[in-house]
């Protein structure tokens, strides 16, 4: 959608707003894009990730029930022309994981609640459609130019997108009593494979299962 705006601009030389033959005024109206000011989506669309982490959260999901997260997201995932389909499917998948009825038929309904939610197959729309740059987990979004290539006006300084330091502070991190040991001066970022590899993480993490 598009609208066409008169440009209304201010003189000081003028009493008050410019007349209409103003010369800054003639020919000034221009056409904005909805996007030029609302540039994020409305509608959210969630990773199949960050929506079976948030079911779990709220208690939709019984975090319990064993490999539910990476059943769901792999359900989730699977190719579906139309909803219908995908609600079918989704139905199979997870009746095969769980046999029990009684323990499959909530998953089955949450599954689907998301899949309605986030996923529009009929137009190819799913959260890889409308990549979201805020932040660095599911697309590159920071790491367009933290990636260590591009450099500072002295030719010198650049950030890695390991150097997790320049811009986060890591107060504790892990589990259990090591999230106890508050550091002031901040933790290096320890990774569940090696701390500070030269790693980006879109290398595994892209909304979907991990590679």
């Amino acid at each position: 959608m598009c609208a066409v705006f008169r440009v209304i601009r201010r003189c000081s030389q003028c009493d008050g707003e410019l007349p209409p033959n103003h010369p800054v005024i003639r020919g000034s109206a221009v056409i904005v894009s909805t996007l030029d000011c609302h540039s994020r989506p409305a509608h959210k669309l969630h990773t199949p990730n960050e929506a079976v982490d948030l079911a779990l959260l709220t208690g939709r999901l019984d975090p319990k029930t064993p490999w539910v997260k990476s059943k769901v997201v792999a359900a989730l995932v699977k190719p579906y022309a139309t909803k219908a389909e995908a609600e079918k499917g989704i139905a199979n998948s997870l009746r095969e994981a769980y046999p029990d009825p009684a323990q499959a038929n909530p998953i089955i309904k949450e599954a689907q609640a998301i899949y309605r939610e986030h996923f529009f197959p009929e137009v190819k729309v799913d959260w890889r459609t409308y990549p979201d740059f805020v932040g660095h987990k599911n697309w590159n979004g920071c790491f367009r130019c933290h990636d260590g290539k591009h450099v500072a006006a002295d030719g010198k300084m650049s950030i890695k997108a390991s150097d997790c330091r320049s811009c986060h502070l890591i107060l504790a991190q892990g589990s259990g009593e090591a999230l106890e040991q508050i550091n002031a001066k901040g933790h290096d970022f320890i990774h569940i494979d090696a701390p500070y590899a030269e790693f980006s993480c879109v290398d595994c993490h892209t909304g979907g299962p991990q590679k």
